[in-house]
């Protein structure tokens, strides 16, 4: 819900700024401040499921300079799945915890490359690292012991999140009102982590518009 709340917040701020908008073309690529707003699919891994293909939206803020610049982005991908969990604390506890997964936030930062000459349309490559949280895990069941519960809880916590490095592949053509863009991301998979089902790698694809805002230079300099 956070997720949804800040992207209704970032689509009602873009709303207000038509002019924003409107001198979208008279702005050069270079040395700009781009707000955005994306949505698409997250190809990840979940023990329930060998491939958990899961909607998408997000926001996301974007620094150019000449041949380099800045990228960060917030977005959450929506899904419910199960996992299993080794909570065993006595030989009597055979069956494994069973929790519920729901949804998964992801905080990227990258640093970019922005190859080509053209003036509008515009490919791009980042690397850098990403955040991700499982949104919510919680127990199916109930527990036998306190020892239980909390060895339960330390497991919860060391498999909820993750950071992991992140490659970014994309593109973005400039038009009057906005610049579309399309991008892919890729990053590996980590055995520490609740959405994890012994493949090397998840994976984004995502589609969305961003609006020059404005330069990233100083003007009094």
């Amino acid at each position: 819900m956070k997720a949804i709340r800040a992207l209704v917040l970032g689509c009602a701020v873009l709303s207000v700024l038509p002019a924003a908008g409107t001198a979208q073309g008279t702005r050069p690529f270079d040395d700009s401040w781009f707000w955005g707003i994306k949505g698409g699919s997250t190809l990840m891994q979940a023990p329930s499921r060998a491939n958990l293909t899961s909607p998408m939206a997000g926001i996301e803020w974007m620094i150019t300079r000449t041949h380099g610049g800045l990228y960060i982005s917030y977005d959450q991908s929506f899904f419910n799945q199960q996992a299993a969990i080794n909570d065993s604390v006595a030989p009597s506890d055979t069956v494994p915890q069973i929790v519920q997964l729901k949804n998964m936030r992801r905080l990227t930062f990258a640093l970019m490359g922005y190859p080509g000459e053209s003036q509008r349309y515009h490919p791009y490559a980042g690397v850098g690292f990403t955040y991700n949280q499982v949104g919510s895990v919680k127990p199916v069941t109930g527990y036998n012991s306190v020892d239980q519960a909390a060895l339960a809880t330390a497991i919860i916590t060391t498999y909820k999140s993750v950071f992991a490095p992140v490659l970014m592949l994309g593109g973005q053509v400039d038009t009057r009102r906005g610049s579309l863009f399309i991008q892919g991301m890729g990053w590996p998979a980590n055995q520490a982590f609740f959405l994890y089902n012994n493949r090397g790698f998840n994976a984004s694809l995502e589609a969305g518009v961003r609006f020059n805002l404005g330069t990233s230079i100083d003007s009094d300099r």
